[in-house]
């Protein structure tokens, strides 16, 4: 019963290391990113036309040009009014499992969004349900993507998701060795455990 508890924390270890790395609203489903806003979902596809058509879902790889593709599925998005901003990370910020969480004070505040925004699409409505917009990254760094999407009636849902450029490598090797001192801790532990539970064989009679 120990061993199982053990590999079952271990496993639980594990998946919370990936989730902290995780990038906030944007994942993947089926092999295709996609950004989840309330109830919904946009597919989404980024790429950097002066590198390669090769697509990313979250950090970009280098500096330059970056194009990216919304497209929403469900008939209900379309009719609501979307906006996004990228703004510059600057560390002040909530975190939430590890990553930058912007409040919903900070989200309605001009005064703390207008100074590190890089980059502002004006809510509008996209009956067509594709929205395309291009940035150009000047130089390396950790930003914040946050898609806004509001109906008529004034229900809002927001999307918040952290990404970086031309950090790609060390971001990686950080979850890599997160990981690998998760494993090592178990497996240690595994050790030690099977010395302790060892039987003891009695001594055979002279």
């Amino acid at each position: 019963m120990m061993i199982r508890g053990i590999a079952a924390w271990l496993l639980a270890m594990v998946l919370s290391v990936s989730a902290a790395h995780a990038h906030g609203g944007v994942g993947m489903v089926d092999k295709r990113c996609v950004l989840r806003i309330g109830p919904d979902i946009m597919f989404f596809t980024g790429y950097q036309p002066q590198n390669s058509r090769e697509e990313f879902c979250d950090d970009i790889p280098s500096t330059g040009q970056m194009v990216v593709a919304l497209d929403m599925q469900e008939s209900e998005l379309r009719d609501m009014l979307t906006e996004i901003r990228l703004i510059k990370d600057e560390g002040n910020h909530t975190t939430m499992n590890g990553l930058p969480f912007l409040t919903d004070a900070e989200l309605g505040s001009p005064q703390v969004l207008d100074p590190v925004t890089i980059t502002h699409v004006l809510p509008k409505k996209y009956p067509t349900g594709t929205l395309t917009f291009e940035h150009t990254f000047p130089e390396t760094g950790k930003f914040i993507g946050i898609v806004t999407v509001k109906n008529e009636h004034g229900q809002t849902y927001v999307s918040q998701f952290p990404f970086s450029v031309g950090q790609g490598f060390g971001k990686s090797m950080g979850i890599y060795i997160s990981m690998g001192v998760v494993l090592l801790a178990a497996v240690f532990m595994l050790w030690h455990l099977g010395r302790k539970q060892k039987p003891v064989l009695p001594n055979k009679p002279a």
